[in-house]
């Protein structure tokens, strides 16, 4: 399981920039899993100024209660409206703060806010409909209160928001139009207004919950980014530890064979030749001893060689191809072949980290294969993620083959071997350094072993 540590690298930094990935029109994410979760933030942050504001409303609406008398001068509008605050609005406004005690408010809040808003219209649209000139101009800042709460305070988000209020407002210009002694000027004065209130309302809804989805991005992004390498220096003190044990437990046996082999030749350096046979012994203990360092330094280099993480687009299947080119020029005796039926896109990738974790994939896969015999790699795009398969025929790998994932792993036990066991590690480091995973398991018919690279498509 080697690894070709490559040399300096040339290519110039790209930029770190990344698209926040909110859809402009509808304002929501293009992963419904973040969209899940900001959601969810949201209305748990917000549920208690809901109430708040909604028992605000409740206090206005029985206020209100008390003008009536002077605003309807018909008994019959009068009776209307004591019956529409009293049947209507209040007990609208007193659900919708029950209902944000309810157990799954958070997943039904928008259909919940959406109803109470254009319900909460319809009635104040019911109070000012066929009334007069008074009536029409008081309610109208009920009207301007109900665009407020429907774009501010109900927890909805943009574009419910935007549907609800563009229902309340349609419904109040009918009951201004249906005014029977409201002067044209005036009437046409207000209807043009709510227009403008409605748009500027909407404008400012709109950039609040843009700024609000991109500060959420952006907070969730640097808290990931500082998890990961919490997590990174964690593994780094682990790896520091297992090198310590590593060279502590592995060198001091070949250190001893080489003491013991060099004292017996000088006391059967006879000229019989068992001197050199205990020399020969002695070298090859000397070889170990400087293989094992030599992994060692290797596993540093590979540590800090994947720190280097420098972003951008890729085309996957490009990449396999040339890989796939490479490698059959090299390996003769056996049978590269790649199946990908359309391109695969990742947007936010290292190339060449990638290209080096396939390369040890393909050669660890070639390694190990039956001479002759073909090593598939397979790349397909599942969900959010793209996957990179590596089939071989050959000997099969330990039932749990995580270990062979970590550093100086190898299940070659030649002492001169100069695969260092580093070739699966660097292939794990660059999965969890793109957010992603790798894997290695048995083919279900035992001929041979698969490898998996599983790599999200917008990056980590």
């Amino acid at each position: 399981m080697g690894v070709a540590m490559p040399g300096v690298r040339e290519d110039a930094p790209q930029s770190t920039f990344r698209r926040y990935g909110i859809s402009p029109l509808a304002l929501r994410f293009e992963s419904a899993a973040e969209e899940a979760k900001y959601q969810d933030f949201v209305l748990r942050s917000a549920v208690v100024h809901i109430r708040y504001a909604y028992a605000f409303a409740m206090v206005l609406a029985v206020a209100y209660v008390t003008l009536d008398p002077f605003l309807f001068s018909n008994p019959g509008l009068l009776r209307r409206a004591i019956y529409i605050r009293f049947a209507v609005l209040i007990p609208l406004l007193s659900a919708q703060i029950s209902l944000t005690h309810w157990r799954r408010y958070t997943s039904h809040s928008q259909s919940i806010g959406v109803t109470v808003v254009v319900l909460f219209g319809l009635g104040i649209t019911g109070l000012a409909f066929g009334a007069n000139e008074a009536v029409i101009v008081d309610n109208y800042s009920s009207m301007i209160m109900t665009l407020i709460y429907a774009f501010f305070f109900t927890g909805l988000f943009f574009r419910f928001a935007s549907m609800a209020g563009l229902a309340v407002v349609s419904l109040y210009l009918v009951a201004i139009f249906e005014s029977p002694d409201t002067p044209v000027a005036i009437a046409n004065s207000m209807e043009t207004s709510l227009v403008v209130i409605f748009v500027i309302m909407g404008l400012c809804a709109y950039q609040k919950e843009l700024i609000s989805r991109q500060l959420y991005l952006t907070e969730t992004r640097e808290r990931e980014r500082l998890s990961r390498q919490t997590q990174q220096d964690a593994r780094h003190l682990e790896w520091l530890r297992t090198l310590a044990r590593f060279l502590r437990h592995e060198v001091r046996q070949p250190v001893a064979q080489i003491n013991s082999s060099i004292e017996l030749a000088k006391l059967f350096d006879g000229g019989d030749g068992r001197g050199l046979e205990f020399l020969n012994g002695a070298t090859l203990s000397t070889q170990h001893v400087w293989n094992l360092i030599e992994r060692a330094s290797r596993a540093t280099d590979v540590e800090a060689y994947v720190r280097e993480c420098r972003r951008q687009a890729i085309d996957l299947r490009t990449l396999l191809a040339k890989l796939v080119t490479d490698f059959k020029q090299t390996h003769s005796g056996l049978d590269f072949s790649l199946h990908c039926s359309l391109p695969v896109h990742v947007t936010d990738a290292d190339p060449t980290l990638i290209d080096q974790a396939v390369r040890n994939l393909l050669a660890n896969a070639a390694s190990f294969a039956v001479e002759g015999s073909a090593v598939e790699i397979d790349l397909e795009q599942s969900g959010d993620s793209a996957i990179i398969r590596v089939r071989n025929r050959g000997p099969l790998a330990p039932d749990d083959a995580e270990p062979l994932f970590g550093p100086f792993s190898s299940t070659r036990t030649s002492p001169a071997s100069e695969h260092h066991g580093l070739g699966l590690y660097l292939v794990r480091l660059v999965a969890e350094q793109h957010g992603g995973k790798a894997s290695l398991r048995n083919l279900e018919d035992g001929s041979g072993v698969v490898a998996s690279l599983t790599l999200p498509l917008r990056g980590a």
